[in-house]
């Protein structure tokens, strides 16, 4: 079996859990959301295209409170992902090129919006 591994910018959202956790509770949802649509936004847009089918199966879902997860939801997502000649990795790239600059814009329009406390 194949292992799949990848590398995410720990110290950036090890940064942005404790950013989040100085908001108030009202304001952590809406950073969360807004942060996983633009990573999905992100690799949307980086994503390999034969037919869409990919990039439109990029997915936001929050299983718990506080909590969300992003994703693909294709059978093949994780093949492609694995191992497209000139686009592999496109997902985890989103992510880790992405990451810093989505999640601090999140955080300053909930600081700007909800106002700065």
């Amino acid at each position: 079996m194949t292992k799949t591994e990848a590398t995410l910018p720990i110290a950036d959202i090890k940064a942005f859990e404790k950013h989040i956790r100085d908001l108030g509770e009202d304001m952590r949802d809406g950073v969360l959301i807004e942060t996983a649509e633009g990573i999905v936004g992100e690799a949307q847009f980086e994503a390999p295209v034969l037919t869409g089918a990919l990039a439109e199966s990029h997915t936001v879902s929050e299983p718990d409170e506080g909590s969300i997860i992003v994703g693909a939801n294709t059978p093949y997502a994780m093949a492609v992902h694995e191992t497209h000649p000139t686009k592999a990795h496109w997902f985890i790239n989103a992510i880790n090129r992405n990451f810093k600059r989505i999640s601090g814009r999140a955080i300053e329009k909930a600081l700007r919006e909800g106002g700065a406390r």
